[in-house]
């Protein structure tokens, strides 16, 4: 199943890039993330190939998805795979900057474990978009609300 959302944001394509990338603004917008753990040292300078593990909060549980960075190109391209036995998400975030704005484009794939949980993950298309449409609201106005307190008065 795959799912793609487009948005334009009115704010440098660096402070975009920068809430989606950085652990404690990713928090500000990600929908029940509570804490990400890297295994092994993250690697700042090239993050590629770096596993981390996602404790998300969801339905008064805290699930954690086990991913690595997939893509890295700053201030562009930002691509993770996150994993749990049931599911696995191919995600990517490309930014192409606008003038004064940004265009993110969102694409995720997601692979079933089983047939049982294809059908889950049919039965729930509705809701994963929603709570997608969401985070990208929420990181838009966090991303032009930082945009604006950036900007020479």
């Amino acid at each position: 199943m795959e799912i793609s959302y487009h948005q334009e944001i009115i704010a440098p394509i660096e402070i975009v890039f920068n809430f989606l990338t950085d652990d404690e603004k990713m928090k500000l917008w990600m929908e029940g993330l509570q804490l990400i753990e890297y295994p092994e040292k993250k690697n700042v300078d090239d993050p590629i190939g770096t596993r981390f593990i996602y404790h998300i909060k969801e339905g008064g549980h805290t699930q954690q998805y086990s991913g690595s960075v997939t893509e890295y190109t700053p201030p562009t391209l930002w691509g993770i795979e996150l994993s749990t036995p049931a599911y696995q998400f191919n995600i990517s975030y490309e930014l192409t900057k606008q003038a004064r704005k940004t265009q993110l484009d969102y694409h995720c794939e997601m692979v079933f474990g089983s047939l049982f949980h294809r059908i889950m993950g049919f039965l729930f298309r509705g809701l994963t978009k929603r709570i997608l449409k969401s985070q990208m609201t929420k990181l838009k106005q966090l991303s032009e609300q930082e945009s604006v307190r950036r900007s020479p008065q």
